[in-house]
């Protein structure tokens, strides 16, 4: 909101009302009564908006509750307005330095995709993966908060690699021109890029070349993987191994598959031998939903209600289920 006259003297008040106890309490209040987004039903890191300002007198016309990066980004449009700078209570400069950050990283980086990739085709919804197919926007989008979780995984796969050469394996993670392998498939409408080969390295962790896949994980599921092994634990993870030896013509060695454990940095490795009759239904399944998203098929859902585990977290559950 953009004011005319002494702008200092506004912020300064804006500042103190939305510390006072008053506006605590009355934020709280509309925040429960409205527990989600207005904009995108987000239910988490939730904010109230005023839509006309009646200091100690709103009513609930004159606000709507609105999650962080919607109130951020879909209503104050950018960064330094008047108003945006202490919603519902008084911020730390730490807030506001992680306010920063968290939206720098929502911010998209890349062209959406054009392609279905190959680590999610042993994704259980077929219907889910023609979303990810046509870029359908998720129900709640990504909070900076995950974008870092997502950027560490990715560290710490880079460190494992480090770990792996310091162990004497041969391991490669681009091609000679610097690009990570990877495969096309389906006319260009399958893709996958895969973590690296190991080439070569001590006789007992042979035969060579292999496919490595790493992966990061809580400390339960870690422990999940190291009883109960990858195909068990996490069929879409195993599945994404077949597919890669398939493609990439790494079949006749097992994969060295990796978790980190990172609360405590545990390694767990699994050796996941080439199994044809995974990859090949996999690879058909995904030429059947290419084929329906180009003929604008709408696949069935695969479960009969919304209440179900996976319905209820998947990333589009509500616009399927509306």
């Amino acid at each position: 909101m953009k004011f005319g006259g002494n702008t200092q003297k506004i912020r300064m008040n804006l500042s103190k009302y939305y510390a006072s106890d008053h506006w605590r309490k009355r934020s709280q209040e509309f925040r429960a009564k409205y527990p989600q987004c207005a904009m995108c039903g987000a239910t988490e890191k939730l904010q109230v908006h005023h839509k006309r300002y009646r200091f100690y007198r709103e009513k609930d016309s004159d606000l709507v509750c609105l999650c962080e990066t919607c109130h951020l980004k879909g209503v104050h449009k950018q960064k330094g307005e008047e108003d945006m700078l202490d919603f519902n209570h008084s911020k730390t400069r730490g807030d506001q330095l992680n306010q920063l950050i968290d939206e720098a990283l929502v911010i998209p980086k890349e062209a959406p995709r054009d392609y279905l990739g190959g680590s999610r085709l042993g994704h259980e919804c077929a219907r889910a993966l023609q979303y990810e197919f046509f870029n359908v926007p998720k129900d709640k989008p990504f909070t900076g908060q995950l974008m870092r979780t997502f950027a560490i995984g990715h560290a710490l796969e880079d460190l494992a690699a480090a770990w792996l050469r310091s162990a004497g394996l041969d391991l490669r993670t681009v091609d000679a021109e610097g690009k990570q392998f990877g495969f096309v498939t389906g006319k260009g409408k399958i893709r996958g890029h895969i973590d690296g080969v190991i080439v070569g390295g001590p006789e007992e962790f042979g035969p060579f070349p292999r496919l490595w896949e790493c992966k990061t994980a809580s400390a339960k599921k870690w422990r999940e993987f190291e009883k109960n092994k990858v195909r068990k634990t996490n069929m879409t993870y195993y599945v994404q191994v077949q597919i890669y030896q398939s493609y990439m013509g790494l079949t006749e060695n097992p994969a060295l598959w990796l978790a980190i454990n990172k609360d405590d940095s545990s390694l767990y490795f699994e050796d996941i031998p080439f199994d044809p009759s995974i990859a090949q239904d996999a690879s058909d399944r995904a030429v059947r939903i290419i084929q329906c998203c180009i003929a604008g098929e709408l696949l069935p859902r695969e479960y009969p209600s919304q209440d179900y585990f996976s319905c209820r977290f998947c990333n589009w559950g509500e616009r399927c289920w509306r």
